[in-house]
């Protein structure tokens, strides 16, 4: 028997030895350094597989806005509140009964994508439960998964008055007029952010459908609690959008602010 970690006395009976206060402090910090070094990677690992997973939904949902573009020769409108049914590439009025619908319940009910509006692929992995539950001045609750169109893109074609226009389909945003598919937005992270939470804190409390960029080009305001939605920089201080040709691009505080490619569609694009 080895006798070094036993404690034997006169008659020969023997115990383990015990381990001494500096013995176990020197485990003790053994350990606290091993869980400094593996927690931090641990939380890289689990916010990289968020990212990976909004960077394949925002795809998906990209895809699925380019394929209605190409079955109908148009984008669904942002809002269609003030038109009638929707018309198919021939010219004929289907699903009137969709009135007040807009981009993504289109892609809901024409099937172009599964699950409701906050589960799936409409959920950002990034997004918290209380964005998606969170209420507006009405007290209505978002309801919408995280991910949002930007409304001067979209809108700027679908804003008409619907005694002149009605369902023209000059009227409408198409894919063939976007002159930089590479680098606009087409859908992406997007929400309100926290009242006075610093930009790229990835701090938001409602998430949103659509959002518009701001009068003064960088001017994003986070300051006030019913501020307008913006792009959501939920990964490490970016967000992901898919441009118009559906592959997706990050984007961070800085390229937010000086509206990088045009993101927005600022001046033009389309």
């Amino acid at each position: 028997m080895n006798r070094r970690n036993w404690d034997c006395n006169r008659d020969g009976a023997c115990h383990p030895r015990a381990f001494t206060l500096i013995e176990l402090l020197v485990v003790l910090t053994i350990i606290a350094l091993l869980a400094g070094l593996i927690l931090p990677a641990v939380g890289r690992s689990l916010n990289a597989g968020k990212a990976a997973g909004c960077t394949s939904n925002a795809h998906q949902i990209g895809l699925a806005l380019i394929s209605f573009d190409g079955d109908y020769g148009y984008l669904p409108w942002l809002n269609e509140g003030y038109y009638k049914g929707q018309q198919d590439n021939t010219g004929v009025t289907t699903n009137s009964q969709l009135i007040a619908t807009n981009w993504y319940t289109k892609l809901y009910y024409f099937k172009y994508l599964p699950s409701s509006f906050d589960k799936g692929v409409w959920r950002c992995p990034g997004a918290a439960y209380s964005e998606i539950t969170g209420k507006d001045t009405s007290g209505n609750p978002a309801n919408y998964g995280g991910y949002g169109v930007s409304w001067n893109i979209f809108r700027n074609e679908n804003s008409q008055d619907p005694k002149t226009f009605g369902n023209n389909p000059n009227s409408k945003l198409k894919m063939s007029r976007v002159l930089h598919p590479d680098s606009l937005w087409l859908v992406g992270d997007c929400g309100r952010a926290v009242s006075k939470s610093a930009p790229g804190s990835g701090r938001y409390q409602r998430t949103s459908s659509s959002f518009g960029y701001p009068g003064t080009k960088g001017n994003w305001d986070f300051s006030n609690a019913y501020t307008d939605p913006a792009p959501a920089l939920r990964h490490n201080g970016e967000a992901r959008y898919a441009a118009f040709d559906a592959h997706v691009l990050p984007l961070d505080w800085t390229n937010m602010k000086g509206e990088t490619n045009d993101f927005v569609g600022r001046y033009g694009g389309f």
